[in-house]
């Protein structure tokens, strides 16, 4: 994916064994990561489709306590005469456990131009806010996608970590330990773990 500029310059870090399963185990930089995740979709008549999905994953990172989040995405799409309309735009929302100040996620989707959905949203930690942001093109690519293909986290405007969701997810992060660094990394397994709606 495209990276911005103040992110040219981070190594990034693969999510290992991250695929395509309802549950497993993944490494982040050698760490555990445990998930569960599934998508239930309800569709009345060929009219109306009710989408639900719900994660969850549990990241030890050494020298630190386990971390565990818990995310619900939702979305109805109305269906009339062969178009589509959503009657409840995607909505991730995330919790997490374990964590010294609450911390939550949030994530919306925003209709574009062209068909393309973006996603804005937030994570906070106590005093430290994330700003998430969809990213919708290829790096080198003149034209954009309709759905992600990652994520960029910034903080007051200034990037400061992104994830791309691609083959095996990739997640540029800040390399010094501290808030900053967990808030991406928290934020990222959430991201990636996503199924369906909001994500």
């Amino acid at each position: 994916m495209a990276l911005p500029a103040p992110l040219a310059n981070l190594s990034s870090e693969t999510l290992d064994g991250l695929g395509g399963g309802r549950r497993g185990d993944f490494r982040l930089a050698g760490e555990p990561v445990h998930f569960e995740r599934g998508l239930d979709r309800l569709q009345l008549f060929d009219l109306v489709t009710h989408e639900r999905a719900a994660s969850r994953y549990r990241f030890e990172p050494a020298g630190g306590p386990p971390v565990e989040a818990v995310c619900q995405g939702r979305q109805t799409t109305l269906s009339i005469g062969g178009a589509e309309a959503r009657a409840r735009p995607a909505r991730l929302a995330c919790q997490w456990q374990g964590t010294a100040a609450p911390t939550r996620l949030t994530l919306d989707a925003v209709a574009r131009a062209g068909g393309r959905e973006e996603r804005q949203g937030v994570f906070s930690a106590g005093p430290l806010t994330l700003e998430l942001q969809s990213v919708h093109r290829w790096d080198g690519a003149a034209l954009p996608v309709a759905e992600p293909v990652g994520y960029v986290m910034s903080v007051q405007g200034r990037p400061v970590g992104a994830l791309e969701l691609n083959g095996t997810p990739r997640l540029w992060r800040p390399a010094e330990p501290g808030p900053l660094r967990d808030a991406v990394t928290w934020a990222a397994l959430a991201l990636a773990l996503s199924w369906g709606p909001g994500g």
